[in-house]
């Protein structure tokens, strides 16, 4: 098992005669995009930063994006198999680039992002998530068997002592980057984007300062699904014990609260552009 670090991804890999993607395909599809991709010109003299605990929804919202806008994401990493299907701007980190894609903590050279996105999901469904893609990819799902491993020295499966670190890794990164940062920071929620995606869209272009037109958005909206969102496949497992859920994930719903009356706050308004700040 491994984290995710700035400039190394996960490479695809051959299985048999077969080609596995680190999407978790057999053979990865395509992706039919409403405009072709493109560097920001003239570039914005500052980066965006696009902010999640892996496992948030951050790469699909970076299809959103790109497919909305035809302007190429960025990132801190360098995830080869991302940048062959469909984020050809892995790793770069200037104003070339709408959002700059980053899981960790706010930069110590204050010039970095001039101001942030903030992509938030509820820790349980991030950390499974997450816990999916480390053994199955972007998109694959983590066979029963990976919950229940133990390893010698410990007596708790290693899912349990992984939920254990995570959460509090999950309300660390969101405290740092809301108290630490000093520039603007618009909060979205995934399943607000889920279940609202127009509007949490337009509500982060506005933010980006950004114009598209009706077209623009329609054509992203009938192609918003992309090939980047995970499917449920154990639909009738469970595998949050219920001493997960009072030891450590009982505690989201207090933690994502507070988050979201500061997010109630930022879409009401109060916030700039970021070309205003």
């Amino acid at each position: 098992m491994f984290m995710l670090s700035p400039l190394h991804g996960v490479k695809s890999a051959y299985y048999g005669n077969n080609y596995m993607s680190h999407l978790g395909l057999r053979q990865a599809p395509s992706v039919n995009w409403c405009k072709e991709l493109r560097l920001r010109s003239p570039p914005l003299p500052y980066a965006v930063a696009l902010v999640s605990y892996p496992g948030s929804g951050n790469t699909w919202l970076r299809y959103l994006l790109q497919q909305v806008t035809g302007i190429v994401t960025g990132s801190i990493y360098m995830d080869y198999g991302l940048r062959v299907h469909g984020f050809p701007a892995e790793n770069v980190t200037d104003g070339t680039v709408l959002v700059v894609k980053t899981h960790e903590a706010p930069p110590l050279e204050t010039d970095k992002f001039k101001s942030a996105i903030l992509l938030i999901r509820n820790p349980r469904d991030a950390i499974l998530a997450d816990f999916n893609r480390l053994h199955k990819g972007h998109i694959g799902t983590a066979p029963k068997s990976a919950f229940k491993k133990r390893s010698r020295e410990h007596r708790r499966t290693d899912w349990s002592t992984y939920v254990s670190s995570q959460l509090k890794a999950w309300e660390s990164l969101h405290n740092l980057w809301l108290t630490k940062f000093p520039g603007p920071i618009y909060m979205v929620f995934y399943e607000t984007l889920l279940q609202e995606t127009k509007n949490t869209l337009q509500g982060i272009l506005n933010f980006l300062n950004y114009t598209i037109t009706e077209n623009d958005m329609n054509c992203a909206l009938l192609n918003k699904e992309g090939i980047y969102r995970r499917k449920k496949k154990h639909r009738d497992f469970d595998p949050f014990t219920q001493d997960m859920y009072r030891s450590g994930c009982g505690r989201c719903t207090s933690l994502v609260q507070p988050m979201a009356v500061g997010a109630e706050r930022l879409s009401s308004g109060d916030h700039k552009p970021v070309d205003e700040v």
